[in-house]
């Protein structure tokens, strides 16, 4: 079955073949390719019916077509064009001045040389039109079509991404179609502009290097190309400079104690992989994550929600290719060591069938990743984030593939041992001389290590994140705490009032209808922002919670209302609202 790619987006005339028609040996790879499980698309300027006409099986030989440079589909369900036909006075009028006129469905195509007399009819008549050239051609489309436009579309029609697909081509034109494809690439024979533009330049021309590609070490997923434009920015070094790392096809491993952010550094990397439109599961078995729901194509299931069948989840993946939280906060152990036992194989199906997900993110990853893991996953096809607190018990197929580390070196306790055994497992470095190093890194650095320079160690400082994060969501809303952290509200004589809190929902309705001595009392004693800290152990919300409290023992005239609505409104903000 295919690698990482399972699509090839390829151009036409200059790339396929330059003699009309593609050759036998061409014809074979294609079809070699398609039975190996890949779709190929031929994306071409040309109108579909000439297309037709000198190549009558284009149809059978490709899984759908693009023609006229991205404003028409041909595939399994017909044929559709994306938007309305050139106006025809525009023909009419390039060929009362000499030029002789194609007319497609959407497009007007003629020779390059009648550009300035193209241009200055659309200027007099008004219209949003623009030229595109193919070498010695030109076309006269709607603004915004491109191939690049056209290939997303068919691509979203056959259930892939993109970000599955290889584009290859030749000329000016192709510039959108590797732009939107997650690895571009060109023939020998291409244009200058879009060789300097490629990932990857091939030694063969035409047909001859697709055919040579079809076959070769991409494809198979034994060299793997990583495009600046598809990497994703984590954080920044002391001196300023940006940390890097690929957007596809390796595995990360995040590894920290608790309260060493390693959650926050999870969520920053599925923030920033959801914003290029990739697609991630994440299984969250404790609802820290849920607030990625707030991002678009971002769906949370789960939680005090029943969680949706497993082929209900795969259909909601293919159709939309968006994202899934998979919030477990609310199973029992029980359950969840179920869910972790029948989930893993759907996904990996689903990615071998579709390349969907393109991630699948594994928090408490030592549960998993600590067993026979060969069985549910395969580490080898990447795309994989683990995290865990716990990294010396994870398998050793899992290590064996891992391409970059993030360690999180400081827990609540001080430097972290979770930390230093990762950096320990994955550089090999002394294990004294990494603890000395680790105790003079800074209060929230993280540290990356790439697999291919594993004694270079990076120190970096976390970016900001979109969504906000707090730990154990949903256990402190929704969830019942121990009978020790909960919040007793009390009376200013210290005789409790009644009510006691089990979580922040209860906590948030005592706080709007309790009366104003118990805020008083509380308040200046500074025990909602002390409960905060020590139970709930966040930090931010702590610090708001204090300075309301302190806003009451400013004076003796301090109203207790005003200090309940700012508590309120902090409370809301982070949780409730």
């Amino acid at each position: 079955m295919p690698d990482y790619f399972r699509v090839v987006a390829v151009d036409f005339d200059g790339t396929l073949t330059t003699s009309g028609r593609p050759s036998a040996e061409v014809l074979d790879a294609i079809g070699r390719a398609r039975q190996g499980g890949r779709r190929v698309l031929l994306v071409t300027g040309r109108i579909l019916s000439e297309l037709r006409e000198s190549f009558s099986e284009v149809d059978e030989v490709f899984d759908a077509v693009v023609a006229e440079n991205g404003a028409v589909i041909a595939g399994p369900m017909g044929t559709r064009q994306l938007r309305e036909p050139i106006d025809t006075r525009i023909a009419r009028e390039l060929e009362r001045n000499g030029h002789h006129i194609r007319r497609g469905k959407v497009l007007l195509a003629c020779r390059a040389g009648a550009d300035s007399d193209a241009l200055a009819v659309i200027r007099r008549l008004g219209l949003d039109y623009q030229l595109v050239f193919n070498r010695t051609e030109l076309m006269i489309l709607p603004s915004g079509i491109t191939k690049g436009t056209g290939v997303a579309t068919a691509l979203a029609s056959l259930g892939l991404s993109p970000h599955s697909t290889v584009g290859i081509g030749d000329a000016e034109n192709d510039h959108s179609l590797l732009d939107r494809c997650e690895l571009g690439v060109a023939v020998a024979n291409a244009v200058d502009s879009l060789k300097s533009h490629a990932d990857l330049v091939l030694d063969q021309p035409d047909g001859e290097g697709v055919a040579a590609f079809l076959a070769g070490p991409v494809l198979a997923g034994t060299r793997r190309i990583h495009p600046s434009r598809w990497h994703i920015t984590l954080g920044t070094t002391a001196d300023g400079d940006c940390v890097s790392i690929p957007a596809s096809q390796i595995n990360v491993l995040i590894a920290g104690a608790s309260r060493s952010g390693k959650s926050y550094v999870t969520g920053l990397f599925a923030e920033r992989l959801i914003d290029l439109d990739y697609s991630v599961v994440l299984v969250d078995p404790e609802g820290d994550h849920t607030n990625l729901g707030r991002l678009p194509g971002v769906v949370v299931v789960g939680g005090s929600e029943p969680l949706p069948d497993l082929d209900h989840l795969g259909q909601l993946l293919a159709s939309h290719h968006g994202s899934v939280v998979i919030d477990l906060s609310q199973l029992s152990a029980e359950a969840k060591d179920t869910y972790y036992r029948t989930a893993p194989p759907r996904f990996e199906a689903l990615r071998v069938n579709s390349g969907l997900p393109h991630w699948l993110f594994v928090d408490e990853a030592h549960e998993q990743f600590g067993r026979d893991v060969l069985s549910v996953y395969t580490p080898s096809r990447k795309g994989h984030c683990l995290v865990t607190h716990r990294p010396a018990e994870l398998c050793d197929e899992a290590n064996g593939d891992l391409d970059v580390l993030i360690a999180m070196p400081r827990g609540s306790g001080g430097t972290d041992d979770a930390a230093l055994e990762a950096l320990v497992a994955f550089t090999d470095l002394d294990r004294g001389v990494l603890a000395t190093w680790l105790a003079g890194l800074s209060d929230g650095q993280a540290v990356l290590v790439r697999s291919e320079a594993r004694h270079d160690l990076i120190p970096f400082q976390p970016a900001g994140r979109r969504t906000s994060h707090v730990r154990h969501w949903h256990r402190y809303v929704d969830g019942q705490l121990d009978w020790h952290h909960r919040f007793i509200f009390t009376r200013h004589d210290l005789q409790p009032s009644g009510e006691v809190a089990a979580n922040l929902n209860e906590f948030h309705r005592e706080l709007l209808r309790c009366d104003r001595t118990v805020i008083s009392h509380h308040a200046r004693r500074g025990d909602f922002s002390r409960w905060i800290d020590s139970v709930l152990r966040d930090d931010v919300l702590a610090t708001e919670f204090r300075a309301g409290e302190g806003a009451l023992r400013a004076g003796p005239d301090a109203d207790p209302d005003e200090v309940r609505n700012l508590l309120l409104d902090a409370l809301e903000a982070r949780y409730i609202g």
